[in-house]
């Protein structure tokens, strides 16, 4: 069992530098929000975001999926097929261990990559975020789409968490 669990962690390794996306950290005291980020260091390729206004206890956690639910602008405003401006509600699920949250979200347009973005807010005391403090890992749903990520290290999570307290 050991070895099955090192295996998998020496390929997640590995797949994280081959792709070049890394979790950064972004901790600067002088600015009001703390965040994880992971994607390709300074470019535009991030999977997932965690963010949170420093001591409001609420993380806010987004990604981008390839469902558009933008079907057109009218007069600078995004909206569906139906005519409904954005932002849209959408189920967003965030998973850690065996702990999960499936959370009101929204769903904006994603200029960038051409399908929606996917965010939803969840206290920092759900279970589903004290898992992710023990073990790093994170998964995040919505729109048919799961995003995954090899897990934050911890020397990462705890200062994120505790900013965000």
């Amino acid at each position: 069992m050991k070895l099955a669990l090192a295996l998998l962690l020496l390929t997640a390794t590995a797949a994280q530098a081959q792709d070049g996306r890394a979790w950064t950290l972004s901790n600067d005291k002088t600015l009001p929000e703390v965040a994880l980020i992971y994607g390709a260091p300074n470019s535009d390729d991030v999977v997932a975001t965690l963010r949170c206004p420093r001591g409001t206890g609420q993380v806010t956690a987004s990604f981008p999926v390839s469902a558009r639910l933008a079907d057109r602008l009218e007069s600078d405003v995004w909206v569906d097929r139906i005519g409904r401006p954005a932002p849209w509600p959408a189920s967003v699920t965030l998973a850690s261990g065996l702990a999960s949250a499936t959370l009101r979200g929204q769903a904006t347009a994603d200029d960038l990559n051409g399908g929606s973005l996917l965010s939803a807010e969840v206290a920092t005391r759900a279970p589903v975020i004290a898992a992710f403090k023990q073990t790093g890992a994170i998964t995040l749903s919505g729109l048919g789409e799961t995003k995954s990520a090899p897990p934050v290290p911890l020397k990462q999570v705890r200062p994120f968490l505790s900013a965000c307290k």
